[in-house]
């Protein structure tokens, strides 16, 4: 049965959208729509690697508005099966994109998600990771994205077609993102603080 569904499309910067969903259960669905900003990867992973995708989501605060509500408002059963969707022999995000580095933990603050999946899959390790310049607030947040399913062609937004494969970030790491979002983007970091982070 087709299920009603509370839907965010958020766009990017360069072209191509994220499709957020959720009913105030399990957790927040996540596709993307003809995503373009790939990144060139050197060297190139070894293994079975996801396309990495990068790019600027246009508006924050209708994503963190969006997540927040699912938190606060979350009733449905948490029995669907999850299974994580991680690739063989590939890093995660943090490591692909360097964000662990000494140079992005000075000047950027980030939240990686490794999210669960549901229906048939491609072996995909579905993660997003956001990124927000510290100790400005802006109105946008950077991501990078990777092994997210393709939102089919045609599909009503309003409906998740039963039996969609979707990667699906759980209430647990909703909260964690509701207040990465809500929150302030962290001060600048001198140097010294910087190190004890690596």
């Amino acid at each position: 049965m087709p299920e009603e569904q509370q839907v965010l499309v958020a766009r990017n910067w360069g072209g191509g959208e994220f499709i957020f969903s959720h009913a105030y259960g399990s957790g927040i669905a996540v596709w993307v729509r003809h995503l373009g900003a790939l990144v060139t990867e050197s060297p190139r992973p070894r293994g079975v690697a996801a396309s990495l995708y990068g790019g600027v989501i246009a508006d924050k605060n209708a994503l963190a508005d969006f997540v927040a509500d699912f938190v606060e408002d979350a009733t449905g059963d948490e029995a669907e099966e999850l299974r994580p969707g991680r690739v063989r022999d590939t890093k995660p995000i943090v490591e692909r994109t360097r964000s662990d580095s000494l140079t992005s933990r000075m000047h950027f603050s980030y939240r990686s998600i490794l999210m669960d999946t549901v229906g048939p899959w491609d072996g995909a390790a579905a993660e997003l990771l956001l990124t927000r310049v510290r100790g400005l607030d802006r109105g946008h947040v950077g991501f990078f994205a990777t092994g997210l399913p393709e939102f089919p062609a045609g599909a009503p937004l309003d409906v998740v077609p039963y039996g969609l494969p979707r990667a699906v970030i759980g209430r647990e790491k909703a909260a964690d993102l509701a207040e990465y979002l809500g929150g302030p983007p962290g001060q600048v970091l001198p140097a010294d603080a910087a190190r004890r982070y690596r």
